[in-house]
C-alpha cells in the first residue's frame, strides 16, 4: 500500500504554502455543525467540484481518479487468488450524494455517510489462482460497476500548528462499502477461451455480493487509504479556520 500511495503521489501538485479552500466550496460554523445539515452539503458540493485540477490545492483531475497500481488479496472462501491491477480509473464521484456528515471538535472524528450511484472501475488486471475450487488465469482489460454504493469513511484526526496557524491530519481512516449490486466483465480471462471464461464470470455474477463480501476488506483497505491521502494533501494546505467559519 505504501508503494501505492507513493505512485499515487506522483499524479498530484506539489504545493507546500498555505492555502485558501476555492470560493465555490462551502464552508460550515464550527459551533454549530453537529446541529445542521451543512456538512453533508458542503462535502457533496465539494466532491463534485474535484472533477477539474485544483491548483490552489494542488489536486488534479479526479474524476476520473486514477490509480497506477493495486493489489487486492485473496479472500477464504470464493476467490484464492490476489488480484492484480495497473492503471485503474475510478469514477461516478460527481454523482455522489452525502446523506450524514458528523463532525466532533472534542474527539476530532468525523462520519461521512455517501451514496455514489455508480462507482465504476476500469482496469488492467493480471490474475492467476482459484476460484471456489477451479483454477482461473488470465490478463487483460476488464471493468467493474458498484450500483448504489454506499460508502461510510470514518476519519480520526490530530491536530498540530504551523507558520503560526492550525491544521488537520489524518491518523486513522477507515472504510465501508455496501453495494446494492456488482456488474463486471473480465475480457482474455483463460487466455481468451470464451465458454470457460463465461462460466466462471456467469457463477461470479450470480453470486455478486457474496464473492464480493469475500475480498471486501482488501479493497476497503486499499480505497481508505486512497481517499484518506486525497483528503490529507487538503488538510496539509488549509488551515483549521479556512476549513471552518
Amino acid at each position: 500500500m505504501k508503494y501505492i500511495l507513493t505512485i499515487l503521489s506522483a499524479s498530484f501538485i506539489t504545493v507546500s504554502f498555505s492555502a485558501k479552500l476555492p470560493p465555490g466550496f462551502k464552508k460550515c460554523n464550527l459551533k454549530q455543525i453537529s446541529s445542521q445539515m451543512c456538512l453533508p452539503q458542503a462535502i457533496e458540493s465539494a466532491i463534485k467540484q474535484m472533477d477539474r485540477p485544483i491548483k490552489k490545492l494542488g489536486i488534479v483531475n479526479l474524476e476520473p481518479l486514477e490509480i497506477p497500481f493495486l493489489i487486492v488479496d485473496a479472500g477464504s472462501q470464493f476467490i484464492h487468488t490476489q488480484q492484480a491491477f495497473k492503471n485503474m480509473k475510478l469514477s461516478g464521484f460527481n454523482e455522489t450524494s452525502c446523506t450524514k456528515a458528523e463532525f466532533n471538535y472534542n474527539t476530532k472524528t468525523l462520519n461521512l455517510e455517501c451514496v455514489v450511484p455508480r462507482f465504476r472501475l476500469e482496469f488492467n488486471y493480471v490474475v492467476d489462482g482459484k476460484f471456489l475450487m477451479m483454477s482461473v488465469y488470465g490478463n487483460g482489460t476488464g471493468w467493474a460497476v458498484f450500483l448504489d454504493n454506499q460508502f461510510e469513511l470514518n476519519f480520526q484526526f490530530g491536530e498540530y500548528e504551523k507558520q503560526g496557524k492550525k491544521y488537520f491530519n489524518i491518523v486513522h481512516q477507515q472504510l465501508q462499502m455496501r453495494p446494492k449490486d456488482i456488474a463486471f466483465q473480465l475480457d482474455n480471462l483463460f487466455d481468451g477461451d470464451e465458454e470457460m471464461s463465461n462460466r466462471v464470470q456467469n457463477a461470479a455474477r450470480e453470486n455478486a455480493l457474496e464473492v464480493f463480501d469475500d475480498v471486501k476488506p482488501g479493497y476497503e483497505q486499499a480505497f481508505g487509504k486512497v481517499f484518506a491521502y486525497i483528503f490529507g494533501e487538503i488538510l496539509e494546505k488549509v488551515p483549521i479556520y479556512d476549513i471552518f467559519s
